[in-house]
């Protein structure tokens, strides 16, 4: 039987290795072709025509985006030339897994470079200091709230400088006071668990990571007033549905297909979300005509003594390390870095354009969709004064993540904050030793990182001091 699974899948192989290059015959004889694996968005297909009139001798085809299969898919020669890549753990298991080109020695002088970006951005397109990817958009969250929902529950509105406990007390107006309009009200439109604790660790200071990555900083002050204050939102003051929640809303009648949808059809007071939000707003309109003139944003609640900060995330293409492509694809990232394109992400509201220059103010952003500059601005100041998530070069980061999402998952399900960050931050330092123990190349970044020589006890030195 074991053989025949194996002969399956070397069939399968091959028949995908034909597949793909039967590709070939359809190509234009007079271009390159080049492939973005990318979403499915349809603004893909303007900004693919704008490439091409920028660039002629290059046609660039659009497949969508598989990340299951993408380390294979490059390991065997039939992977994308372009890849978009999503958060900071995905990011980095590629580039420990060897898929995306080092773009260092290109970028500055094709245009590409980390300066022309964010320098919020840095630690999220480059990886132990050099360069992989270029942002195709640039989102961090702030707050968009409903004007009058507020007002039919006579709640707090959001005030520049907020904090948490200011967030708490107007969601508790809404959940606790009546309705004028008769009509229920979610608080807060909780579409992504893991995200919501993400940028509230940011906004209390803490990291995933201390800063020579050799240990898990989940169990230290900042993660934990984090985990409390997610805790507390969701089951004590209740101001927001869990993961469970959200599916069990989903499932009822007039209740939408989760918390985007309940806060676009004004089901919800607030949101936490990327300016790419926005694009949602068209196709609600119909059945809520008031809708754009009743929502506004402000950037998220603060930590008490702390400034407002939050995630500042990106979807980045980089280049497949296999391509037979590589200046071409590198054209596609100089085309990135461009203003034709910025301005593009600028009009379809599609979060924040690659170019700083091009989001100078709010007046910059302002589009068909919502034109007041006010709106606008604190995605700008989001992205600025953000930072991205920490990664660990000593530990798996696919591993990480979805430690940290059972976490969260737990908490939501009541489990001991404290006790479940503790257990994931020991269960992180574990593998870590573990993988220090195993893998020479990850002893030798030990004694660069450490400038000491490693052996098998070192944590045991490191925890004593502590």
């Amino acid at each position: 039987m074991k053989y025949v699974f194996i002969v399956c899948i070397a069939l399968a192989a091959s028949m995908y290795a034909i597949a793909m290059s039967t590709l070939e015959t359809i190509e234009d004889p007079d271009r390159t072709t080049i492939v973005w694996s990318t979403d499915r968005n349809p603004a893909r297909l303007l900004q693919v025509d704008v490439f091409e009139r920028m660039f002629p001798q290059l046609h660039a085809v659009v497949e969508k985006r598989d990340e299951t299969k993408i380390i294979v898919r490059c390991a065997t020669g039939t992977g994308p030339d372009i890849i978009d890549v999503g958060d900071v753990f995905e990011f980095s298991t590629l580039v420990e897994a060897g898929v995306l080109m080092d773009l260092t020695p290109f970028a500055e002088e094709m245009g590409f470079s980390p300066a022309r970006t964010y320098a919020s951005l840095e630690g999220a397109i480059t990886y132990e200091g050099r360069q992989y990817r270029f942002p195709c958009n640039v989102h961090a969250n702030a707050v968009i709230y409903n004007r009058h929902i507020l007002e039919d529950h006579d709640a707090p509105m959001p005030q520049p400088g907020w904090t948490w406990d200011d967030f708490v007390e107007s969601a508790l107006a809404v959940r606790n006071n009546p309705s004028k309009s008769g009509q229920e009200h979610i608080p807060l439109a909780n579409w992504l668990s893991e995200w919501v604790f993400q940028d509230l660790l940011i906004s209390h200071g803490g990291t995933f990571f201390t800063p020579d990555g050799l240990h898990s900083a989940l169990a230290q002050a900042p993660a934990l007033a984090s985990i409390r204050r997610f805790r507390d939102m969701a089951l004590i003051d209740d101001i927001m549905p869990t993961s469970a929640e959200a599916k069990s809303l989903s499932s009822q009648g007039g209740w939408g297909s989760g918390g985007i949808s309940w806060f676009f059809n004004q089901q919800a007071a607030y949101i936490f979300i990327g300016r790419w939000g926005i694009v949602r707003i068209p196709a609600y309109l119909k059945r809520n005509p008031h809708l754009k003139e009743r929502v506004a944003s402000i950037v998220m609640p603060r930590a008490e003594g702390r400034a407002p900060q939050v995630g500042v995330r990106t979807r980045a293409a980089g280049i497949n390390a296999k391509s037979a492509h590589p200046e071409e694809a590198m054209a596609f990232l100089q085309y990135l870095a461009s203003d034709e394109y910025s301005s593009l992400i600028v009009k379809d509201g599609d979060s924040l354009p690659p170019s700083p220059a091009l989001a100078g103010d709010g007046q910059a952003l302002t589009n068909d969709i919502i034109d007041r500059p006010e709106f606008h601005q604190p995605f700008i100041d989001a992205a600025r004064d953000g930072r991205p998530l920490d990664v660990s070069p000593f530990v798996e980061s696919q591993i990480v993540k979805r430690w940290i999402k059972e976490a969260v998952e737990s908490v939501e399900n009541g489990a001991d904050p404290e006790e479940e960050l503790r257990r994931t931050a020991a269960e992180v330092d574990a593998r870590v030793r573990q993988n220090l123990r195993r893998r020479p190349e990850l002893q030798a970044k030990f004694e660069q990182v450490t400038g000491t020589a490693y052996h098998d006890d070192w944590w045991r030195d490191q925890v004593s001091a502590r």
